[in-house]
């Protein structure tokens, strides 16, 4: 098995041309099989939904892609051309990985800003003690990031909370909080983790909102799991259906007959071949 700190070339040349790129991954956790097999890429600049019922195995896949769960041997991440499987989870962020959660990890009682800063952990040159020995380098490296932090609060809407500890603002900001700290790091790649989890319906839309602001950023590339099907099929310009971790679908939400095919795998578990003289297409 390769060294887990030592990147290594792809042995996929087609992966390897897209921004990230997934083959063959497997995970298991004892005699539970999570991940089968899983192949997919997603092109630069690209929004690829990953759609799936509960325990697909969709929020495991980003933790193979993030460093937190390691794939089985055999299994290949590709990211910009560089493997990553088997980096630590520090390692993949500062090579181009970022990611919002689900579950938020904001530190309640810490402001706005305090919370976007945590985004610029992984970018810092020393640690502990190396601050102390360079201690000016380290002062630039703190006003970069707040200079950058103040940047993504405006583009992300949170202008006007940054000092406001998170535990006093709704759900919906505290996205967008997530989201601004998730690319404080200028990634290759965001990894958007069910954005639109607990958020009331008038409050959806904000996601809409979010998945704009990472199209914006020039040359990033969204892997999104959602649950809103009308929401994430509205914004994902390609979708991929995930059934007992197998990819059973990729489609393009955009077109009629690519819809019906990905909601009738989300659904079944399996790729719909709609007869062509039918009038009543399985959605």
């Amino acid at each position: 098995m390769p060294r887990p700190d030592v990147l290594q070339p792809s042995r996929t040349a087609n992966v390897s041309a897209a921004a990230l790129g997934l083959t063959n991954v497997n995970l298991s956790f004892g005699g539970l099989r999570v991940l089968r097999d899983v192949s997919l890429t997603l092109q630069t600049g690209e929004v690829l939904a990953l759609i799936g019922p509960n325990g697909a195995g969709k929020s495991a896949l980003l933790n193979c892609i993030g460093g937190i769960y390691r794939p089985s041997a055999g299994s290949e991440i590709v990211l910009a051309g560089q493997r990553i499987d088997g980096l630590a989870p520090h390692r993949i962020a500062r090579l181009g990985i970022g990611r919002t959660f689900q579950g938020l990890k904001l530190i309640r009682e810490r402001s706005v800003l305090d919370n976007i800063l945590l985004g610029w952990t992984p970018q810092f040159s020393f640690g502990a003690l190396g601050s102390l020995a360079f201690a000016l380098h380290t002062r630039r490296e703190e006003r970069e990031a707040r200079a950058h932090a103040h940047d993504m609060a405006e583009l992300c809407g949170l202008t006007g909370v940054l000092d406001v500890p998170v535990a006093e603002l709704p759900l919906g900001v505290l996205r967008r909080v997530d989201l601004a700290r998730a690319l404080l790091r200028e990634p290759q790649v965001l990894l958007l983790d069910e954005p639109a989890s607990g958020l009331s319906h008038d409050e959806r839309p904000l996601i809409g909102d979010m998945v704009r602001i990472a199209r914006g950023r020039q040359g990033l590339s969204v892997l999104w799991i959602e649950h809103d099907l009308d929401l994430v099929l509205s914004q994902a310009q390609r979708a991929v259906v995930l059934h007992h971790g197998t990819v059973v679908a990729t489609d393009d939400p955009s077109d009629a007959a690519g819809r019906a095919r990905l909601l009738h795998a989300y659904r079944k578990g399996a790729v719909n071949q709609p007869n062509s003289h039918s009038s009543n297409p399985v959605f």
